[in-house]
């Protein structure tokens, strides 16, 4: 039965040994592509850019038939692209227009092998082989990457639109061969199927002597020869009916006490502090050593319920641990009464509860199943955060900023929501800290430019999304925007709103970053101004923002504090004085609003007007609220 046992044994672990490689080679694979794909993809991108400048900013204007360019001054135009091709090792570099639907080539390299077979393309040839991305590449603001097979032969391709000096629309392109991306992939695959054979290999044999020494003891904590987490948890699984009673025990300076004197210190004192406890305690109790710091205290008799937490008020902790070097332990305690299922849970939540209000002891108790099941909420809606964000659940809402004095809708501030899969929807107070905390606001923020600039791409509206320091300082987010606002239809309609918060620290780099976005056209208001944080006058003029948004808090009592009153009112003038652009927030009321126009604020934003909302309001009525 043995040798069967180990056969099967065996069996199983050559099958999992399989498949661990691979799904490895697999992994590397796909790695290696994408990684291979975005070099590519650069590669393309950089080559392309330089068309325009090989053609001149004439080269497309008038263009009315295969007669527009001499064959001896296209074929010496071929030349010069097919030698720019060959030292970037792409496969061609090309241009086209698209006329009556049709697409066009104005200009294209070629190869040897083209020139040794005739097959070379002049001006005004037709495409009849453009696909639906290629001719959608004409009206895009941004480089469309597609894969594509023709006459030609499978390339990788990158189109981008220019327009020449009168107004024509054409396509510069560039072509790399995907049996050359093929090739090199192939290769990289053979090199990590034996690299992957090599390191699950000399991985299997380490997880087998590891296996061979847990088989042993495993579950022993070898430091203390004490019961450990594993042997805590098979204990529970086979805990009798009723319910269970743990404490956990985390000794506080444990961590400290071995940065001083050293780990064999610590754990000689900790071993000594384990058998004054378990004396006191009695054989009605088990300890385990759970880690470092942590200990946990099992009842394993039947005894009353209030016997765990007499002892334990009862344990002199102020006496020394040991003498030389004299050590006293400070500890904190939970303890918990619940079903076995649970109650581990439920001391290590009593006693991190007991840790965060320095305390000595918490017990398990309502209240803090309350905080246990909005601990469990956090988690559920995390999940749910990432996955929303995962499959582009973020969607665009949309409220305006009105012009007091005549109605007119200003601009629209795009907020975010999560429409979840009921279709329901979450607002920023139910997820937004989630999103900070889990550090995916960089991913959110990204998402919700994306759909706002193509939510307005094709109006004159004016719009804008919150970002924050971190989003501001973020290099690679920052590239972003500037990348596409260089092909963006009038940036100068794309306000960024950035939070007060977190300015001062980084003052001088938080300017540097707002220029760079301002030079290409796009607009920065500093958002929550009065909010306490610090940002002052003289600060904004330094920051040389476009504008800013005076906080709600202060909105809200302007119709009756004559502070606030008096304070917008210099914010107002020193705003005309500075030519800054200015908006009041979260305006509720009639009175409000008259408050703010009489201070001379212009432009406002808030519920009065209307929330935010799916589709932008088209027009605002004074009065009509």
């Amino acid at each position: 039965m043995l040798r069967i046992r180990s056969a099967h044994f065996i069996l199983v672990s050559l099958v999992v040994y399989l498949l661990a490689i691979a799904a490895y080679v697999y992994y590397q694979y796909q790695q290696t592509y994408q990684a291979k794909l975005a070099q590519v993809d650069q590669q393309l991108l950089n080559a392309v850019k330089a068309v325009p400048y090989l053609l001149g900013d004439s080269y497309h204007n008038n263009i009315s038939g295969p007669q527009h360019i001499s064959r001896a001054d296209y074929l010496e135009l071929a030349k010069k692209l097919s030698l720019y091709a060959k030292d970037l090792k792409l496969q061609y570099v090309y241009s086209m227009i698209q006329v009556d639907g049709k697409v066009h080539f104005t200009s294209s390299s070629y190869t040897e092998d083209d020139l040794l077979r005739g097959q070379l393309s002049y001006f005004y040839d037709y495409y009849p082989e453009a696909t639906e991305a290629n001719k959608a590449a004409f009206a895009s603001i941004a480089p469309v990457f597609e894969e594509s097979v023709d006459q030609f032969g499978h390339f990788r391709s990158v189109l981008i639109p220019y327009q020449s000096s009168d107004g024509t629309v054409y396509l510069a392109g560039a072509d790399i061969a995907i049996t050359d991306l093929d090739r090199w992939l192939m290769a990289s695959m053979q090199q990590s199927v034996f690299s992957g054979s090599i390191f699950f290999g000399l991985a299997l044999l380490l997880a087998l002597s590891y296996a061979m020494v847990l088989r042993h003891n495993p579950t022993t904590d070898h430091s203390s020869g004490q019961r450990n987490a594993l042997a805590l948890e098979a204990h529970l699984r086979h805990e009798s009916t009723g319910l269970s009673q743990l404490a956990i025990l985390q000794v506080n300076n444990l961590e400290e006490i071995s940065h001083l004197y050293g780990t064999a210190i610590a754990e000689q004192a900790i071993n000594q502090f384990i058998q004054q406890l378990q004396l006191h305690l009695g054989r009605s109790f088990r300890l385990y050593r759970l880690s470092f710091e942590k200990l946990a205290i099992r009842r394993v008799a039947v005894i009353s319920d209030n016997e765990l937490h007499d002892k334990l008020k009862s344990f002199d902790f102020s006496q020394p641990v040991l003498n030389d070097p004299y050590l006293l332990f400070t500890v904190t305690l939970g303890v918990a009464l619940s079903p076995a299922v649970a109650v581990l849970e439920n001391a290590m939540l009593a006693v991190n509860t007991a840790r965060l209000q320095q305390q000595s002891l918490v017990v398990y108790s309502d209240n803090l199943l309350a905080l246990k099941q909005h601990l469990h909420t956090n988690i559920k809606m995390a999940k749910e955060v990432r996955e929303a964000i995962g499959h582009e659940q973020i969607v665009p809402y949309f409220q305006p900023v009105v012009q007091i004095s005549t109605g007119e809708i200003f601009q629209y501030e795009c907020l975010a929501r999560i429409l979840r899969s009921d279709g329901s929807i979450l607002t920023p107070d139910q997820f937004l800290s989630i999103i900070n905390r889990s550090h995916l606001d960089t991913e959110l923020t990204k998402m919700m430019f994306i759909k706002s600039a193509s939510q307005f791409a094709a109006s004159d509206v004016s719009w804008s999304i919150n970002i924050n320091c971190r989003d501001l300082l973020d290099d690679d987010l920052q590239q972003f925007f500037l990348d596409y606002l260089q092909h963006y239809p009038k940036p100068e309609r794309v306000y960024f709103e950035l939070a007060e918060a977190g300015v001062l620290p980084q003052f001088e780099r938080c300017r540097d970053a707002i220029a760079a976005l301002q030079k290409t056209g796009a607009k920065v208001l500093l958002d929550d101004f009065g909010a306490a944080s610090g940002v002052g006058m003289a600060d904004l003029l330094q920051l040389r923002v476009d504008g800013l948004k005076i906080h709600g808090s202060l909105i809200e009592l302007i119709s009756s504090d004559q502070d606030a009153q008096l304070f917008t009112e210099h914010i107002s003038s020193f705003a005309k004085q500075t030519q800054l652009l200015i908006i009041a927030e979260m305006v509720e009321s009639k009175q409000s609003l008259d408050a703010l126009e009489r201070c001379g604020i212009s432009y406002a934003q808030g519920y009065y007007f209307g929330p935010a909302a799916p589709v932008p309001l088209r027009y605002y009525e004074r009065g009509a609220v």
